[in-house]
């Protein structure tokens, strides 16, 4: 006793077209760069709205706020904002190095 009958047929396997990687990771580099410009312009624009002055590593020297209580929310904000923006590095770098190894890998 055969398991198929013969109204059922074996379908043969579709197979997939084959994907660029280069050109897949290239995207996904694009795409973190722009939402890394995308968190710097809002770095900036929350900078420049409550006039924090930074050293080079991004940690607060001074900020103008209207309340005595205000600094407090203010460095929570900001530290948010620093974590977004260290996540979104890391991954941005991350994509680098595989485009990168996706390009050595399609060299001859």
């Amino acid at each position: 006793m055969w398991p198929f009958t013969e109204s059922q047929e074996i379908s043969e396997p579709t197979i997939a077209p084959p994907i660029d990687r280069v050109q897949e990771t290239q995207r996904r580099v694009r795409a973190l760069k722009n939402e890394l410009d995308l968190l710097d312009a809002e770095m900036l624009k929350f900078k420049t709205e409550n006039r924090i002055t930074t050293d080079r590593f991004s940690r607060l020297l001074g900020v103008n706020c209207n309340e005595i209580t205000g600094r407090a929310a203010i460095e929570r904000e900001w530290r948010v904002l620093l974590r977004r923006r260290d996540a979104l590095v890391s991954a941005w770098h991350r994509a680098l190095f595989e485009w990168s190894q996706a390009k050595e890998r399609q060299q001859p």
